[in-house]
Formats: structure tokens, sequence, C-alpha cells
């Protein structure tokens, strides 16, 4: 699978997909979030009291699941690890960037505000298995 395979059926299953982190001693917690793409990485905004944030700075090890609707290419997942991003400039980079799809003020109030912070998930693996119960996977090593 290519990296624009990924992208296309992340967007046509959900623009939410649950979000699992782990504390330090590898409790589980999952939460949704809506992604953002860019080649090989994806971005996720929240806020930085969060549990996932704070999970974030325990652990970077990261999943993502879309969930399986009737219609759909299939049950979409994928691993990797996250970088926290949570300077004045680093969220304004992010903000400006357009990694993420949606109006970031609405959820999040002004740019300047310190309630927001970002992580960058550098994917190390993503895997669709389609209707045909084919797995089609995306390493770094797949490139396009």
């Amino acid at each position: 699978m290519h990296w624009d395979e990924f992208v296309s059926a992340a967007q046509a299953i959900s623009w939410v997909a649950y979000f699992g982190t782990a504390d330090s001693d590898g409790r589980p917690h999952v939460s949704a979030v809506a992604p953002g793409f860019s080649p090989g990485t994806m971005w996720i905004a929240t806020r930085p009291g969060s549990k996932k944030f704070r999970n974030l700075r325990l652990n970077s090890s990261v999943a993502f699941y879309w969930p399986v609707g009737s219609s759909g290419p299939g049950e979409l997942a994928a691993w990797g690890h996250a970088t926290i991003h949570e300077s004045q400039e680093s969220r304004d980079r992010i903000w400006d960037g357009g990694y993420l799809s949606f109006d970031l003020s609405q959820f999040f109030g002004p740019r300047e505000s310190a309630d927001v912070a970002f992580a960058e998930i550098a994917v190390s693996r993503a895997r669709l298995l389609g209707p045909d119960f084919q797995a089609r996977v995306w390493t770094p090593e797949v490139r396009g």
C-alpha cells in the first residue's frame, strides 16, 4: 500500500479515529481524535492536561484505529511514535501548517492559547484489511 492510499482510506472511513496510548506502567487509554496527515506522519491536537497528552510524555508509542462501517475500504489501523510540540513557536508553525483539517480555534480558542499542544506521529506501520480480508500494509520502507 502507498501512503496516499492509507490517507484516502482513513478519510473515507471517518474524520475521527480512536487513539491509543499507554502510561509508564503500560495501562492503556483510548480516546477519539481527528488526525491530520503529511507524508509518513500523522498529527493530532490535544489539551496539555488531557490523559492522552500526559501518557505521551511518559510513553511515545501510539496506535490508531478507524471504526469499520457498513461501506468503505475496510478496517484500518496504524502504529507509531509521537513527538510532542508545545512551545508557542511550534504551535504557531503547526497551526499554520494546515496539517489538521478542522478549525482549531473552534476547539482550542485563539492560536495564542496555551491550552493546545500537538503531537507529531512518525508512522511505523499501517494496515488496511479490506472487505476481501486481504491485508495491505504501509511501512516507511514502502514509500509512495
